[in-house]
């Protein structure tokens, strides 16, 4: 039996262990940005609503595989010769056995596959806001979004299309999918669909690399930006790795095409999630300083006595105190809650949205005068 659990490049241990610690990574990211986005920021929009389906059909598709992994390596084990029919126990219970995991792993790999696809479809919605401004690349999102809606249909029909093969008397026929005659169709069709992921997340990839191209700030901050919004390279290196392992020995490696789908959609989400992190921690800071600045009665009377005096100056000399004003203020104040230039509001999917609005520009508020600089 341990013989079994070794079939293949993964075992059955690292394949539990390995994809079970990223799902409960994945949930416990998905609950630190819902508390984000519905306790602190206080809104929900598409991108949340596709993570939350993503997270509905990894949760199913998840439960209905590891109720057939024992099959898949025997499955596996009889496909490598590993281990003989006979030396498993009852060969008829052993087929039947590997008959129900083609059933179970067809329906878990497409509930997995829509998984992956709610991340384009978040990254496409978080995208679209960024860019209401901008005509051409309006046309060049819907582009990408009609493309992906046919691959993510596609590719869930792969499934079942590679090896339609699913009653008892097709025992035969199913096991002719990952090797001999019927290999070479199933591979390439599985290829196929892979080859499509990348496609999808290479058009992604080319929205934000162009507003990060066109909007005007420190390289440290595109750097940082780019962090944040060019995730779906992981999910390409990913897919990249699903066809290089795709077939090993001359036959189809079905523990490898499923453990990189499940990898895939656990880390996909986890990448979606994660992106709130920052917004947690800018939140705690903005508090923190708000607290040790604005806690100064000093400070407090200081900014009113200046603001007094500059109004009363520019109506005076009929110049535009405030103005000036805003030219000469120091770092100190530019950090202050009213006065930031260049720090990333509520750095999220969602936030970036208000730093990049306008294609570059900012919008500065004074009390008094308000001031539209173009950066």
């Amino acid at each position: 039996m341990a013989a079994i659990h070794d079939a293949g490049r993964i075992s059955k241990t690292a394949f539990i262990g390995t994809s079970a610690a990223l799902f409960g990574v994945c949930i416990i990211a998905s609950a630190i940005r819902f508390y984000v986005r519905f306790r602190i920021q206080r809104e929900i929009g598409w991108d949340d609503g596709f993570l939350i389906f993503g997270l509905a059909c990894l949760i199913a598709g998840t439960a209905l595989l590891f109720t057939v992994v024992d099959a898949m390596y025997e499955t596996e084990a009889m496909v490598f010769n590993v281990a003989s029919l006979l030396t498993m126990g009852d060969p008829g219970a052993v087929i039947a056995r590997a008959l129900v995991f083609h059933r179970i792993s067809a329906a878990s790999l497409t509930l997995l596959w829509f998984s992956i696809c709610c991340v384009k479809f978040s990254f496409l919605a978080f995208f679209k806001r960024l860019i209401h401004q901008m005509p051409e690349m309006i046309k060049y999102w819907w582009f990408t979004l009609v493309l992906n809606v046919i691959i993510t249909i596609y590719g869930a029909t792969i499934y079942v299309v590679a090896c339609p093969y699913f009653s008892d008397n097709q025992a035969f026929k199913a096991m002719q999918c990952v090797m001999g005659d019927g290999l070479k169709a199933t591979v390439s069709l599985a290829m196929s669909q892979m080859v499509l992921d990348i496609l999808g997340d290479l058009l992604i990839l080319v929205i934000p690399v162009i507003l990060l191209y066109k909007i005007r700030i420190r390289f440290t901050q595109k750097i940082a930006l780019g962090l944040t919004l060019c995730l779906t390279i992981v999910m390409i290196a990913i897919s990249i790795a699903r066809i290089a392992g795709l077939v090993w020995k001359d036959k189809l490696d079905t523990v490898w095409e499923t453990f990189t789908v499940i990898i895939a959609a656990e880390i996909g989400l986890t990448l979606v999630s994660i992106t709130a992190f920052r917004a947690l921690y800018i939140s705690q800071t903005k508090r923190h300083h708000n607290k040790r600045v604005h806690g100064s009665t000093t400070y407090y009377w200081y900014q009113k006595g200046k603001m007094s005096f500059l109004h009363f100056a520019s109506r005076v000399t009929g110049k535009g105190g405030h103005a000036s004003y805003l030219d000469d203020l120091n770092e100190t104040e530019l950090a202050d809650g009213r006065f930031m230039r260049n720090e990333i509001p509520r750095g999220t999917m969602t936030g970036v949205g208000t730093f990049m609005e306008g294609n570059g520009k900012i919008t500065v508020l004074d009390p008094v005068v308000t001031r539209t600089r173009s950066r």
